[in-house]
């Protein structure tokens, strides 16, 4: 893990993030850059016809820009802890959000976005709002998404929603070096809904293939027996306490659509508030 990217739009819940980001990148001794997209206003349909004077946008970048540079120097004011400093650059974009993101991880090197969500409803306005939609579909380096509410403590499992699909495993072997950094232990969580024995053969099968392929040590496997996904992995995350996360293949569709259009309530969803750490499907 070498470069951390923090998307701010300098609202409080993103300014959260990028605090958290920030510590983030010291327990894995990374740099980070601090990022603000002025998004034009193409970008909202009833706003297509509508366009700002050049002059315009060059106020507003020039304000973007004293705004990363005082966010930069409170981070390195306030970190007064000992060991690993992570060295502070940043940069200010105008256009598309989901574009300029894209264009900047095409042409250098991050191996790890982080950004707020505005709703502190839970995963389904998490994954609905803010472009967030937009951002999980053009991803090719791990998202990190943390909620207005989340403290950052020491990382000791990561949790990886699983339907034993061996499709999983490349991000799952990415996922080990991950972990490796933070010394965590990584879960294997899966939510059956089938006969528990026909369910733990392909379990032992899974996590044997996994240990082989991906050589991290720390691997174990935890299921439970419910209907619902998101209240099967909210029960096993509790049960592993709060010095974790989880993570999931973005073409995990199964739990993915079952957060978006899927019969659990808000209330269900709002209970899972651990930072979720989305995985594209085909990870370098």
């Amino acid at each position: 893990m070498k470069t951390l990217l923090l998307l701010t739009d300098f609202s409080s819940t993103a300014n959260h993030a990028v605090v958290y980001g920030y510590d983030f990148a010291k327990l894995l001794e990374a740099e980070v850059i601090l990022c603000n997209v002025v998004n034009v206003p193409a970008e909202i349909p009833q706003y297509e016809t509508i366009l700002l004077p050049f002059g315009n946008y060059d106020l507003i970048e020039e304000e973007s820009i004293e705004e990363l540079k005082r966010l930069k120097k409170y981070l390195e004011h306030h970190d007064h802890n000992k060991g690993f400093h992570p060295p502070v650059s940043y940069l200010c974009e105008t256009g598309v959000l989901t574009d300029k993101i894209y264009n900047l991880v095409s042409k250098r090197q991050i191996d790890l976005i982080i950004m707020g969500t505005h709703a502190s409803s839970g995963l389904k306005h998490l994954l609905l709002g803010n472009h967030t939609r937009y951002m999980l579909d053009m991803i090719s380096v791990p998202l990190l998404l943390v909620s207005p509410k989340e403290k950052l403590t020491q990382i000791k499992w990561i949790a990886f929603a699983t339907d034993f699909n061996r499709n999983e495993i490349p991000a799952l072997c990415k996922l080990t070096k991950f972990a490796s950094l933070l010394e965590a232990e990584i879960i294997l969580m899966n939510v059956r809904n089938e006969d528990p024995s026909q369910k733990m053969d392909r379990q032992q099968q899974f996590l044997s293939t996994v240990k082989k392929e991906c050589h991290y040590p720390k691997i174990l496997c935890q299921s439970i027996e419910n209907k619902s996904i998101v209240k099967g992995l909210e029960k096993l995350c509790n049960k592993n306490g709060r010095d974790g996360l989880l993570s999931i293949v973005h073409k995990n569709r199964n739990f993915i659509n079952e957060i978006l259009i899927g019969s659990q309530t808000q209330k269900l969803a709002k209970r899972l508030v651990l930072p979720l750490l989305v995985l594209p499907p085909n990870i370098n």
